[in-house]
């Protein structure tokens, strides 16, 4: 038993690699030697369960070792220790991975894991597998919905370790739509959990984000993180990891131009690299190859690519992949690009397209599409030039158009949000604990005054008691005061997330067209050299008028800055002139965005209805940014759990009506959406603090309560609400003029 107890120990502070499931084989050969040395079948039964529970899956990684699964389902058959039904559903699934039937292995996985989580079970290393499974598949929606299904389940339930893969498989899928903020996002919330419990899974997540910033460009925040990954990986004396770090660094200097550096690298990951074919090992020698072939040394990359291809066809191993992408073919392309037969490069090069294509690597697409449209504008081939162009454009569209969809928040803000969230929630819990102790010692002081009567020495404790009291009310002051502020702070968020998500449209535009420009220029240098003044002035003015579209779409974005974050900032509190048919109007679409941006699938139409003939307000731009806000926050939430229980004739709508008050003139408007309307019974308390009829954690009951105080307090103004139960809500302010 000590010996097992020494193993349980050193199991936890040991881990799986992240990006592959190649194992520590140093641990496995020390736990062969204890389990051969125990003398009693119960000890070898839990040593084996925690083999197995530490490898769980890929046995064609484990084939140096006996079958740990079946010893110990043979072992538990004589002492009934165990509930065997998960371990034979591993086993399963092992034996189909092996066949290559990896529909089959991964529904016995998922079964595994129904069974593991009725007994509260630790899974992380068999969740962290399965990904590769989805990725096999090419299923990479189904891969989303299952982490996403399984990360809500041990978010409720636990253990909290399992849902660090469920994060990672959720990055995984971002990796492969080219969404690399979000893949990125879910990676450190999956690498913040395994720092916890688990260094050294934690440190193999760091070196997934350094290929991660790699492929998206930046490669200084891939150097970063690869640079915190390998002392881990050294102080573990992890050969495994050092080969994935070499590696990623060795593809940090090639995407920079540092092909010394690069080969250096790769070198020092081969030296590392296991002797088990994966599809690393593939990666490592296409990327040698590669480095061959930018040192004009095609001879040498032939024989690694050639090697490559042979281990790939044999395990049918993909281009897009977990460790990144294996680009065989378009090294071949380059390959026989540099030895002249063109025939042969363009084949290979239409190959990398179609593998790219259905293995729905997106950022490979867009590649070999531009690769391909210069290569037939080089070749006098125009009309195939023009279609894989027309092609890489409708793919980049559909990927800004995907990107859209997602809430793109970064993880800093989002910890920042919870913070707050969580800081508001602690705040309401103090109030209800000062809530219950106050009422407690007013009901003593009343059992106080009444025995007053019988007993005068009780005037002292009296006394203590109302001073002790006097102390809780202005704590409780002191609450509410801070409670009104995160409600501030939180509306300042709201605003924010709604510019954000306004100006990324015309960010997106700018950057497309100065990315078309710098390819113009490239064409135009051709066409300067040839002579061709016509097709040189025909290009220089389709530069022109691009310039023209990021000129506008420039000034477009300043305009949304300028214009938005004077509204957002703190200011004086003085007031001010202010156009507020203009404000609404901003007001009602960054709401609009903001819900947009938090639930991809809300929908809802803005309706908008200004008097021109409105003069201009003296107010507090800040405050009436929060009253409008909070308005149309209020209208577009409404409208949206409608529609998630209304029939497909339902069309969510929020109008805005701005007029002029019949006395006294000034401003007004009406804030109207036919969404689920407020009950008869709550609508005298909506306005109250504190009172909310949202679930917990989506509102403080501090929206609408500031908002009365906004407008009536700050301003003279009124503020009435109309309601009917299911049908719809209208809001009427009105500020005087001051």
């Amino acid at each position: 038993m000590k010996k097992l107890t020494l193993f349980l120990a050193f199991s936890l502070a040991a881990g799986v690699c992240v990006a592959q499931n190649d194992f520590a084989h140093a641990m496995m050969d020390s736990l062969q030697k204890i389990l051969y040395k125990e003398k009693t079948a119960k000890d070898s039964l839990f040593i084996l369960q925690k083999m197995v529970d530490f490898t769980p899956v890929r046995a064609d990684e484990t084939l140096g070792y006996a079958d740990q699964i079946k010893m110990l389902l043979d072992l538990d058959e004589k002492l009934k220790l165990i509930d065997p039904a998960p371990y034979r559903l591993l086993q399963q699934g092992n034996d189909h991975w092996t066949k290559r039937q990896y529909a089959e292995a991964l529904k016995s996985f998922q079964d595994a894991v129904i069974l593991f989580d009725k007994q509260h079970k630790v899974i992380y290393p068999l969740l962290i597998n399965m990904r590769v499974l989805y990725n096999f598949l090419n299923d990479q929606d189904e891969r989303l919905h299952y982490f996403q299904q399984k990360l809500e389940y041990y978010q409720v339930n636990g253990p909290y370790e399992n849902t660090a893969p469920c994060y990672h498989g959720i990055a995984g899928y971002y990796l492969y739509k080219g969404a690399f903020n979000l893949a990125i996002n879910n990676y450190l919330k999956g690498a913040e959990v395994f720092r916890k419990f688990n260094p050294r899974f934690y440190s193999n997540v760091l070196y997934v984000l350094g290929m991660t910033y790699n492929q998206w460009g930046n490669t200084e925040k891939a150097h970063y993180y690869e640079g915190l990954s390998l002392p881990f990986a050294q102080k573990f004396k992890d050969s495994t990891g050092m080969n994935y770090c070499y590696f990623i660094l060795g593809q940090i200097s090639f995407s920079t131009g540092k092909y010394a550096d690069a080969m250096s690298a790769i070198d020092q990951s081969i030296r590392y690299m296991s002797k088990t074919v994966s599809q690393r090992t593939v990666a490592i020698i296409v990327t040698k190859a590669g480095i061959y072939l930018k040192l004009n040394q095609p001879d040498a990359a032939f024989p690694l690519l050639n090697k490559a291809e042979k281990m790939t066809d044999s395990a049918g191993f993909k281009t897009v992949s977990s460790v990144g992408y294996t680009e065989i073919d378009y090294d071949y392309y380059q390959y026989y690009l540099a030895k002249g037969n063109t025939a042969q490069a363009e084949k290979c090069l239409l190959l990398a397209y179609q593998k790219a294509v259905n293995e729905k690597g997106v950022p490979l697409q867009l590649k070999y599409l531009r690769e391909l449209g210069y290569y037939y504008q080089q070749h006098d081939q125009p009309e195939k030039s023009d279609k894989y162009f027309e092609e890489y454009f409708k793919v980049n569209d559909a990927l800004e158009q995907g990107r859209h969809e997602f809430k793109v928040a970064q993880y800093e803000i989002d910890q920042n949000d919870r913070a707050q969230r969580e800081h508001i929630d602690q705040l309401k819990q103090e109030k209800a604990v000062q809530d219950y102790q106050l009422s407690r010692r007013n009901m003593l002081l009343g059992g106080s005054l009444v025995v007053l009567l019988l007993i005068s020495g009780l005037l002292i404790f009296i006394y203590r008691q109302l001073r002790i009291n006097k102390k809780t009310l202005a704590s409780l002051r002191k609450t509410q005061t801070q409670l009104i502020q995160s409600e501030k702070m939180a509306s300042l968020g709201e605003l924010t997330a709604g510019i954000a998500h306004e100006i990324q449209n015309p960010l997106n535009f700018v950057n497309n067209f100065s990315e078309v420009n710098t390819e113009m220029l490239d064409e135009m240098a051709i066409e300067l050299r040839s002579g061709n003044v016509d097709e040189t002035l025909a290009i220089a003015a389709d530069i022109k008028e691009n310039e023209k579209k990021i000129n506008h779409h420039g000034k477009r974005a300043d305009a949304i800055v300028k214009g938005m974050l004077q509204h957002s900032q703190s200011g004086t509190g003085k007031k001010e002139p202010t156009n507020l048919n203009n404000l609404a109007e901003e007001c009602m679409r960054l709401a609009y965005h903001g819900l947009k941006a938090k639930d991809k699938t809300f929908e809802a139409e803005s309706i908008a209805r200004f008097d021109e003939t409105l003069p201009k307000i003296n107010v507090i731009p800040q405050d009436i940014v929060r009253v409008m806000l909070n308005l149309f926050n209020n209208a577009f939430y409404a409208v949206n759990q409608k529609a998630k229980t209304a029939g497909a004739d339902y069309k969510p709508t929020a109008e805005l009506t701005t007029f002029a008050p019949q006395a006294g003139g000034g401003w007004g408007a009406k804030i109207k959406d036919n969404g689920i309307g407020i009950p008869d019974a709550i609508r005298d308390k909506i306005m109250q603090p504190f009172f909310t009829t949202k679930p917990t954690g989506e509102g403080t009951g501090l929206g609408l309560s500031l908002t009365y105080d906004m407008v009536v307090k700050g301003h003279g103004g009124t503020i009435s609400v109309e309601s009917k139960e299911g049908a719809y809500t209208i809001f009427t302010i009105t500020l005087p003029i001051t």
